[in-house]
């Protein structure tokens, strides 16, 4: 589930569309104006792009918060960082309402005379997403003398004898390096301090991960602790469809929240054809692959035609991580679309959520486990009566759509 890609540079990214139709806003405040009187107004900077560029054209048709319809008859560039907008009400018996500063107008249509020439062309630009590869590493380590005590050896079923210790540690080690990645690819921030090790004189570098990232750009939301309703949940469903989400949406969810969400909806949940939602699933998330899907083992619930996949997020409530008192991931939940959209620069389809390592040609650092050591079975290239056993990787995350995910807290 998601993509796991190799990158042959430390920093990656695409780029996605910046929306294709705008709303613009009103800089000041604005009185008024008589019935059948123009209004005018002035565009606000975040209609306004590093050059001064807007969106509204003349003879684009204005639709205001009351209903009144009107036609941009007039755009005055004298100031060029401060456009002035005159609107004429397409009704003579309408009247434009009061505008406060910051207030949204929207572009409904537009209208022009027989015999007229065209506007001028309008470009959308894209939006460059970039993150960065992170390297993180583990160690165990034994004596010899650690590795021939009988304490550390066991025998199989099958009567095999098998250096326990080992075992243990390796388990050890690929848990602790399993929560790092974790670490990292869910809460991790890009640095941008200056942090240089003193040892190699290079700098400390991290990946930005999914909690960041939606806090960057994406949509908070917050509910009741133990109260969470229907109305919550509509009230993310809205969310996600004015930033065009589509049909199949992950919920991972701390173990509060969970709690919450099932208790909250359970009508919806015994409303919900779940071999239905399974196969419909299926076939976007796993290829149509009945094993994996079942592996994971998602709640399944339909609600304003959309299908919810809702998993438990353990390491939300891990004791000895974000599940520690005075930590809020047991009351948090990340929702996210499954889907996949293409890059407008290089044409490739990017998924919403998936990961990348680094590697060129036959290398790769998406996991790297190696042995160095005077001691034990195999080649012995140090003269201390020890092992180590290493592990590297050098990953990231990457996400695209942030504006239709929803990070949500009780």
């Amino acid at each position: 589930m998601g993509f796991e890609k190799p990158v042959a540079n430390d920093t990656y990214g695409h780029y996605e569309e910046n929306h294709i139709h705008e709303v613009i806003h009103s800089k000041e405040i604005v009185t008024q104006p008589a019935i059948g009187a123009n209004i005018q107004f002035t565009l606000d900077a975040v209609d306004l792009d590093a050059n001064n560029n807007f969106y509204v054209r003349r003879w684009d048709v204005l639709q205001f918060n009351n209903e009144v319809m009107g036609s941009v008859i007039l755009i005055n560039v004298t100031v060029p960082a401060a456009p002035v907008v005159t609107v004429s009400p397409s009704e003579v018996t309408d009247q434009f309402p009061g505008l406060v500063a910051g207030e949204e107008i929207i572009i409904a249509t537009s209208a022009f005379s027989e015999g007229s020439g065209q506007p001028e062309g309008a470009v959308s630009g894209t939006w460059e997403y970039s993150n960065t590869a992170q390297i993180i590493k583990e160690t165990i380590g034994y004596t010899g003398t650690e590795m021939v005590n009988q304490l550390w050896f066991d025998v199989t079923s099958k009567g095999q004898s098998i250096p326990a210790y080992y075992f243990k540690g390796q388990i050890d080690i690929d848990y602790r390096m399993a929560l790092k990645i974790d670490g990292a690819l869910l809460w991790g921030k890009e640095t941008t301090n200056v942090i240089i090790d003193p040892d190699t004189g290079r700098p400390i570098k991290t990946t930005e991960g999914l909690i960041p990232y939606i806090r960057r750009v994406g949509n908070e939301q917050t509910c009741g602790a133990g109260v969470f309703d229907v109305d919550e949940f509509d009230a993310m469903d809205n969310t996600l469809d004015r930033e065009f989400a589509g049909n199949y949406i992950l919920g991972l969810l701390g173990i509060a929240l969970h709690q919450d969400i099932e208790n909250g909806l359970v009508a919806y949940f015994a409303n919900t054809n779940i071999t239905y939602a399974k196969q419909a699933t299926n076939g976007v998330l796993f290829n149509s692959n009945e094993a994996l899907s079942a592996s994971v083992n998602f709640t399944y619930l339909t609600k304003s035609e959309r299908t919810f996949l809702m998993k438990r997020m353990g390491v939300f409530n891990n004791r000895k991580l974000y599940g520690a008192d005075g930590y809020n991931a047991p009351r948090m939940g990340v929702w996210m679309p499954i889907n996949r959209r293409k890059d407008p620069v290089s044409g490739n389809m990017v998924d919403s959520v998936g990961t990348r390592y680094r590697a060129l040609g036959k290398y790769s650092r998406r996991m790297e486990v190696w042995q160095v050591g005077g001691a034990g079975e195999g080649l012995k290239v140090t003269e201390f009566d020890k092992r180590n056993t290493y592990q590297r990787c050098h990953v990231g995350a990457h996400f695209r759509g942030g504006n239709q995910f929803v990070l949500m807290e009780t």
